[in-house]
């Protein structure tokens, strides 16, 4: 069986609360990249830093856009769906205090599927100060080189008495396909030299999604009037959006 390739894997972990410690899911993000009719089968690290012995149930969900934001959808309950391709070492895992459960989720990628993210779920049954604590693990999917990101207009804050400048924009994901879209601020001064530069945090953009990128210049600017550049770099293109503010 052919399989899809991991081509960035986040290690970073995905942690909830449940007093007294933490419970935490490794990886949080995989990113992998094939074609449809390929398999992905990657295994996932619940650690229990609680006190106690926590239970899940093992689920998968969808990811899909609407209205440019994110949601979830229970398996098989769109065509396509990825999450109903799952299969689960353990769909019910029980983790002693101090311990770490492994468990390997098996995706498959339906022809002509319309969404590219899943997310492997581990649903808390234990309640903890009436609460429970749930965990996901989120897998994207590149099946094509259709990657396209627009921008609505560069809004700009000036600096303040009380604020320095600051840059926002809404950015979408108008391609097919998932990006991370990376963002660098570079103040111009009037006699073209670079006064200096702050990076806009990354963003994971599903296909349709909308997100807010922002960034606050760190020092002070001197009166005058200023070039402000917000260069983007998606999965190896770059946008560039461009505005003047004037410092007094």
């Amino acid at each position: 069986m052919k399989r899809l390739i991991a081509f960035i894997l986040f290690a970073a972990a995905t942690t909830a609360h449940a007093a007294p410690g933490t419970v935490s899911l490794s990886p949080a993000v995989i990113m992998l990249r094939g074609e449809a009719g390929q398999s992905t089968t990657q295994t996932l690290l619940l650690r229990n830093n609680t006190s106690r012995t926590l239970s899940f149930d093992v689920v998968a969900q969808d990811v899909v856009v609407r209205d440019g934001a994110r949601v979830h959808m229970n398996a098989g309950q769109i065509a396509g769906s990825i999450a109903a391709t799952a299969v689960f070492s353990q769909r019910h895992v029980k983790v002693v205090s101090g311990e770490t459960a492994a468990v390997t989720a098996t995706f498959t990628i339906p022809p002509g599927a319309p969404t590219r993210a899943v997310i492997a779920l581990f649903r808390g049954t234990d309640k903890v100060n009436n609460a429970t604590a749930s965990l996901g693990a989120l897998m994207t999917f590149t099946l094509s080189d259709s990657v396209t990101m627009s921008t609505d207009a560069l809004r700009v804050q000036p600096q303040s008495a009380t604020s320095n400048l600051a840059v926002a924009q809404t950015c979408t994901n108008s391609g097919s396909e998932p990006i991370v879209a990376k963002g660098m601020l570079a103040v111009i001064g009037a006699d073209g030299r670079i006064a200096g530069k702050t990076a806009l945090q990354p963003r994971r953009l599903l296909p349709g999604e909308r997100v807010q990128l922002s960034a606050q210049y760190a020092a002070e600017l001197q009166p005058g009037r200023y070039r402000l550049f917000v260069t983007y770099d998606y999965e190896g293109r770059a946008l560039t959006q461009s505005a003047e503010v004037t410092v007094r």
